[in-house]
């Protein structure tokens, strides 16, 4: 199994393949820009826990295991557009790239700063998430979402919601807002 760092890497790569794939005017479909940006997601909550997935009782090796077969699932489809549209030299050069950040061979992606979580209490039971919500989802809408789920969200000015609770509610609502904000994953 690969590292969450790398899968992001991973992630980063295929991220730029599909924005150029998409400037040469290749059709993507909703799909997969719904699974690219929910394994996006996925990823960032996996990163928030850092080291802690690596303990044994930790459930979400498995869920990092899952995600690293979406990526993966992801890379064929991009890298059979890649070839269709500028050949096979075009082809392996992406797939160089990409098993180069997966092995953590390749550039280092630039990223975003991290947020910083609040005083969540760091309790065994107590998992959280932090996202920037969309901006054509209503607060309201998650506030409901957050309520079903049983777990506690924050909301600051720039729209990053943090969502904290029962670590079986917070996976649920991690689910449930990715489905909400990005559809359902058609993959794997």
């Amino acid at each position: 199994m690969v590292s969450v760092n790398d899968l992001h890497a991973g992630w980063m790569v295929l991220n730029k393949l599909l924005g150029e794939l998409r400037s040469k005017g290749v059709f993507i479909p909703d799909l997969i820009y719904a699974d690219l940006r929910n394994s996006k997601m996925v990823i960032e909550y996996l990163r928030s826990f850092g080291s802690e997935i690596k303990q044994p009782e930790q459930c979400d090796a498995d869920l990092q295991h899952e995600m690293e077969i979406k990526v993966q699932g992801l890379r064929e489809i991009l890298m059979v557009w890649a070839e269709e549209k500028d050949g096979v030299q075009y082809r392996q050069a992406w797939e160089t790239r990409f098993d180069d950040a997966i092995h953590g061979r390749g550039e280092v992606a630039s990223e975003d700063p991290p947020m910083p979580i609040s005083d969540l209490p760091r309790e065994k039971d107590v998992s959280f998430f932090r996202i920037r919500l969309p901006d054509e989802i209503p607060v309201e809408i998650v506030s409901e979402l957050a309520e079903d789920c049983r777990v506690l969200i924050s909301l600051d000015g720039d729209r990053h919601l943090q969502v904290s609770g029962k670590k079986e509610c917070v996976r649920d609502a991690m689910k449930r807002l990715g489905e909400l904000f990005y559809g359902r994953s058609e993959l794997g």
